[in-house]
């Protein structure tokens, strides 16, 4: 038996373990028995999840049938989540990247990325990350990964099917596979943290401050807290990544011939590739779809005037694009269009669709069953200890649950908690709201954390070990780094003293 089927085993059984504990046993004081056998099936999913004890995207099917037959949600209100209106903003963009692959597009993009940035694998994936981190500072962490990753593929699987190569160069190229795609994921939250608008738990906390206060956070003032963390932690990710999964064996020394030689090659863009750069840049909308929508007329419904942002989401502009890929013919004659019916077989992971879909199951039973409320109320217990331990207890709290549940959701349960503490204390309410709006946003250890997480490993290029390894010992970092940049910023930034 194998090392690795061990493992599967130990995982299978430990998780169900951890569900049986929570049914043949009396709730904690506090719990009522629906939020805990609700919590059992969360400990067996993140343990299937974490040991790979079966395909993960069987495992996230599991609310389909654990939260129906334990009688916590009934299945009607589960299967939803498995077409959440995200989902279908992954499959446009899943649809444009095979699009890309179809016309070589991302062969070409690739190579200009590989001519920018020169034939370091280091410096490769630092101009990924830099590149993904800014933009998602300023737009959605989900457009910034579904943008990134296509690209990325494309230049991986050019270095991964070089020739001649030796076992040890092999591994630094699946190595390097790893970490451009890593790096992009992270580097999508990292960026979201420096902004206001990077990230919903920003603008969560902002707004509830000035709800539940009165006091506004200004965004440039923000920024002088929230920037210095998030570039921090690329830097720290810059050297993490390489730490853990070498590519020093990866010689890319003679690619700038390559890339020369091979861009003549491509010659001209051809027609399909001209459209699919076209139907991209558009469908690339959705970044400013809030902005463009308000420029039109509101609709009238019921008696009322409603603005079409209610009507029209990111979802709409991923099935357009879809669909207009289907319809924009490349050679009429023949009947050619952008793409054809080989998208559903080979262009969308579905693994990674179900996978997310369970991640929305398994957050909304955790809100919906009063398990979060709990973990909330346990909180009050903090009141009498320093304002640091506190805002450090606050960020582990929220990293730890948005591994698990959205981080709108974890920042929208905790970020009054926190402002109640800080009255409670006597202490500025950004003390205490800022640290679970950052906490919620190091989201990094597992595919259904995070949007961006979900895309990556839809790649297919890494595995759910390879990402908690790194990505639980960045939010460990992260809790620490966010504390101290806290420590001294604050004061500066806000005139508040920690």
């Amino acid at each position: 038996m194998t090392a690795d089927r061990k493992k599967e085993i130990v995982g299978l059984i430990l998780g169900v373990a951890f569900l049986l504990y929570t049914l043949f046993t009396t709730p904690p004081e506090g719990l009522t028995v629906s939020a805990w056998k609700t919590i059992g099936v969360t400990l067996l999913m993140a343990t299937w999840w974490m040991l790979e004890a079966i395909p993960i995207s069987v495992t996230a099917l599991a609310p389909l049938v654990l939260f129906p037959v334990l009688g916590v949600v009934p299945a009607k209100a589960v299967a939803p989540n498995y077409a959440n209106n995200l989902i279908w903003l992954f499959v446009g963009g899943f649809a444009l990247a095979y699009a890309m692959e179809t016309w070589n597009l991302h062969r070409r993009v690739s190579l200009i990325v590989l001519k920018v940035c020169g034939t370091n694998p280091k410096m490769l994936m630092l101009g990924f990350m830099i590149a993904t981190a800014f933009l998602s500072a300023w737009m959605s962490n989900t457009a910034c990964a579904a943008l990134m990753m296509p690209i990325g593929m494309a230049i991986v699987k050019m270095v991964q099917e070089g020739e001649g190569r030796s076992e040890i160069e092999k591994k630094a190229a699946v190595n390097f596979g790893i970490c451009v795609m890593l790096g992009i994921a992270f580097s999508s939250s990292m960026g979201g943290m420096a902004t206001l608008i990077g990230t919903p738990p920003n603008a969560v906390m902002a707004g509830q401050v000035v709800q539940m206060t009165g006091t506004p956070v200004p965004f440039a003032n923000f920024m002088l807290v929230g920037g210095p963390i998030g570039i921090a932690l690329l830097a720290i990710t810059q050297f993490l990544l390489p730490a853990m999964f070498p590519m020093k064996a990866l010689d890319l020394s003679a690619a700038g011939e390559i890339v020369d030689e091979e861009l003549e090659k491509l010659g001209p863009m051809s027609r399909g590739e001209t459209l699919t750069m076209i139907l991209f840049v558009a469908a690339l909308s959705w970044i400013l779809r809030p902005q463009l929508l308000s420029l039109l007329p509101s609709v009238e419904v019921a008696g009322k005037m409603v603005p079409l942002s209610k009507f029209i989401t990111d979802s709409t502009i991923g099935m357009t694009a879809l669909l207009l890929a289907f319809l924009i013919p490349v050679d009429f004659k023949k009947g050619r269009m952008l793409l054809d019916s080989s998208l559903f077989a080979k262009g969308i992971p579905w693994d990674a669709i179900l996978l997310f879909g369970g991640g929305f199951a398994l957050g909304g039973a955790l809100s919906k069953s009063g398990v979060t409320e709990f973990v909330a109320g346990q909180m009050q217990a903090l009141a009498g200890m320093s304002s640091l331990v506190i805002m450090a207890v606050l960020a582990l709290v929220a990293m730890l649950l948005t591994q698990m549940t959205s981080n709108t959701a974890v920042a929208a349960t905790f970020v009054p908690l926190a402002i109640s503490i800080a009255q409670g204390l006597g202490v500025s309410p950004l003390l205490m709201a800022i640290p679970v709006a950052l906490g919620a946003s190091l989201a990094f250890a597992l595919p259904v954390a995070t949007p961006p997480n979900a895309i990556v490993f839809g790649s297919g290029l890494i595995r759910v070990p390879d990402m908690f390894k790194s990505g639980f010992t960045l939010c460990l970092i992260g809790i620490v780094l966010s504390i101290a940049v806290m420590y001294v910023m604050m004061p500066i930034a806000f005139g508040v003293k920690v």
